[in-house]
């Protein structure tokens, strides 16, 4: 067995980390791989060193993608555009595919994206929320569930205890995302930045992440020295193991894997009930649930565990139980479950009826 995978996508976020991470699991494993990127992508750079995978990198155009599919037993879209790719694999050289959706907002009505659902072997969602959208948008196909997984990061002990010094006497706050309000809702952190700059002077918060909205995001807090972009950096761990509580405060979101990362280091979580985050966050176990940019609430789920209570402890167990069940193993045997069904059911197939071509 040969696998394509296939993102297309130009910068490296959660779903290409949770490409990567499948890609090293499955490498790992023996398996033979194939990525196909766009030429700008920054997947392709995190991937170089994995052992038995070809890198393809093409045009962001469906036919180059389909066409690099020749060779492979079955093609795996990783993002919205891949599942394009897929679909012309499939016409082209008869190859299956397994679609995984990241996403639960509304998309505009698609022909080929329609077809490319259809015609897929498999279509898995990374959490209930998707699943039920994608029933509600495609009711004759019933979605396979496979969560995203921790990114399995670790921690220096030596950075970590440079990062407290750094911010000694203070309540460290960290959010991890892409810049960008309209889906991480980081506008609302940012509103409670200003509120806890008069109130709890002890809070700091950190934004660890880069995107569109970082202009918008400075301008936002120019005079606030309770708050700070701290960009991309490439050692997430330390900055998790330091911090006192995590928020994810998203307008919407499928999962949000940084979520899994969090509760990998025990962190208290205060994130928005939206999508499939309370799938993941129970509230007052694990963490506290917010409502959508809402400031006040998030300034108040952050002040309930500022004071390492007891009930924090008991969170940071909590958590790193729940983070336990989300590892890139896991990950990758349900994915290689759905890879061989896809495969015998393609096999049984009576020949004739395997070459396909593009329809007008």
């Amino acid at each position: 067995m040969k696998i394509c995978h296939i993102n297309l996508a130009k910068n490296y976020s959660g779903g290409e980390r949770q490409t990567e991470l499948l890609i090293r699991e499955l490498a790992g494993r023996g398996r033979s791989q194939r990525l196909i990127a766009r030429k700008d992508s920054e997947l392709v750079k995190f991937v170089g060193d994995v052992e038995r995978l070809e890198i393809f990198q093409t045009s962001n155009n469906f036919l180059a993608v389909g066409r690099a599919t020749a060779g492979c037993s079955l093609t795996h879209a990783h993002e919205a555009r891949a599942a394009y790719g897929c679909l012309y694999g499939n016409w082209f050289n008869n190859i299956p595919s397994v679609i995984t959706r990241r996403v639960v907002r509304p998309q505009k009505k698609s022909w080929f994206r329609d077809r490319a659902y259809r015609s897929a072997g498999a279509v898995a969602a990374v959490s209930g929320a998707v699943a039920t959208h994608i029933r509600d948008t495609y009711p004759d196909i019933e979605p396979a569930v496979v969560a995203d997984a921790t990114s399995d990061l670790v921690a220096d002990a030596s950075a970590k205890t440079a990062l407290r010094d750094k911010y000694a006497g203070k309540v460290l706050i960290v959010h991890v995302g892409t810049y960008n309000d309209s889906h991480k809702g980081q506008l609302t952190i940012i509103d409670a930045a200003k509120r806890a700059a008069v109130d709890e002077p002890t809070w700091q918060f950190l934004l660890l992440g880069e995107g569109r909205d970082r202009a918008l995001f400075e301008q936002s807090i120019v005079d606030l020295k309770n708050i700070e972009l701290t960009g991309f950096v490439d050692n997430v761990g330390d900055y998790l193991a330091a911090a006192d509580v995590f928020v994810f405060p998203s307008r919407h979101e499928a999962l949000g894997s940084s979520l899994l990362d969090a509760m990998q280091f025990g962190l208290p979580i205060v994130a928005t009930r939206v999508g499939g985050i309370p799938e993941f966050v129970e509230d007052g176990v694990n963490g506290t649930l917010i409502d959508p940019a809402a400031a006040d609430q998030l300034f108040d789920g952050i002040a309930a565990y500022a004071n390492k209570s007891p009930t924090v402890s008991a969170m940071h167990h909590a958590n790193r139980n729940q983070a336990d069940k989300y590892s890139a193993s896991r990950m990758a045997d349900s994915y290689e479950a759905i890879y061989e069904k896809v495969l015998n059911r393609q096999a049984a197939l009576p020949q004739a009826n395997l070459r396909r071509t593009p329809s007008p």
